[in-house]
Order: structure tokens, then C-alpha cells, then sequence
């Protein structure tokens, strides 16, 4: 952060603060191939997108901390990245947690206002948060911890995640935030 001061300081690894679509509703698009899923992810999309009744009526934004992990990977040979999903209210925290299953796309770029439909992503991942290794609720606040099935590159590169737009989706597709990857 720039500036004299910090409210707290760097504590390593990235960051990807997720923001909820602007005007959550309690309908869903029937149509898989409706505009208003996850696939599009412009601002007029968000705007626009819709939800599940499972849903609170507003969502507040969330947090994605990703970290280098020393956990393995089944296959017993590569190491993972694991995610670390912090929320401030336990309302986004409960609504996220009761998904059966949500869906994690790094796209290949930074781009906010572009459509990411038709756009084969950098990485997808399916997590179930509801299953997730360590989950963590006091004061308000909450966290959740889940492995990634591969190891991300934290980095600026070809294969890295920094700079790049981070999305995540209910099972259905319906879009539950998006946000760009940086450093923490």
C-alpha cells in the first residue's frame, strides 16, 4: 500500500478482494446460457446478474488470501496452494459455506470490464468450501481454508496469478464475486 502509514501490515503472499454483484436478488435464470452468468464478468453483467434464494440479499465484499502450501498433492509429488477465504460478515460467510459447491476461474487477464465468456481461463478449480480443512467464525468475522488441486505461481509471469481477474461462481454459474489478484 502507499501512503506513511498501513492499518496492518504486509503479511506475504496475494490478496484478491472479491466484490459481490452490485444488485443480488433472490431469482435465478433458468437458461445455462443466460448473459448473467458467471462466464460474463463486466461491470454491466455484474450490475445485472442475479442469484439464488439461498443468497443474502445484500453480500459484502470478501477476501482471498493465497499462500505457498507444504501440503502435498495426492499424487504425493507436487506441493498445492491453499486459499484462504476471509469474510467480515458471517451472513457472505454462511450463504458461501452453504453452496455445495463453488467454482474458482483465474482468467488469463486483468480486465474488469471485458467479458470472459467464450475465454478459456488460466485456471479453474471446484471447491467445497462447506468440507474445507479449517474454518474459523468469532466476533463477526470468519475464515475458511481449502488446497487448491495444483501449486499457483504468486508471481508476475506467464503462468502467474498477479494481475489477473479471479471470479468465483456458484454450481449453477451464477456469479458470487470477482476481483484482480495482487500482491498482499
Amino acid at each position: 500500500m502507499c501512503g506513511e502509514s498501513s492499518p496492518r501490515p504486509a503479511s506475504g503472499g496475494t490478496i484478491a478482494v472479491l466484490f459481490p454483484p452490485q444488485d443480488i436478488t433472490s431469482s435465478v435464470k433458468d437458461s445455462p446460457d443466460s448473459p448473467e452468468r458467471c462466464l460474463s464478468s463486466s461491470p454491466e453483467s455484474i450490475a445485472s446478474t442475479t442469484s439464488c434464494s439461498s443468497l443474502p440479499t445484500k453480500m459484502s465484499s470478501y477476501s482471498l488470501f493465497f499462500r505457498d502450501s507444504d501440503h502435498c498433492h495426492p499424487d504425493g509429488q507436487s506441493q498445492t496452494t491453499r486459499v484462504i477465504f476471509h469474510f467480515s460478515d458471517c451472513d457472505t460467510y454462511q450463504a458461501l459455506c452453504g453452496e455445495r459447491e463453488v467454482q474458482m476461474r483465474i482468467e488469463t487477464h486483468g480486465d474488469l470490464s471485458s467479458s470472459t465468456q467464450g475465454l478459456t481461463p488460466l485456471h479453474v478449480f471446484r471447491l467445497k468450501l462447506s468440507h474445507s480443512l479449517r474454518k474459523r467464525a468469532s466476533k463477526g468475522r470468519a475464515e475458511v481454508e481449502v488446497h487448491l488441486a495444483e501449486k499457483l505461481d504468486l508471481n508476475v509471469s506467464t503462468r502467474g496469478v498477479v494481475g489477473r481477474q479471479v471470479s468465483l461462481c456458484d454450481a449453477d454459474g451464477v456469479l458470487l464475486g470477482t476481483g484482480i489478484i495482487g500482491y498482499n
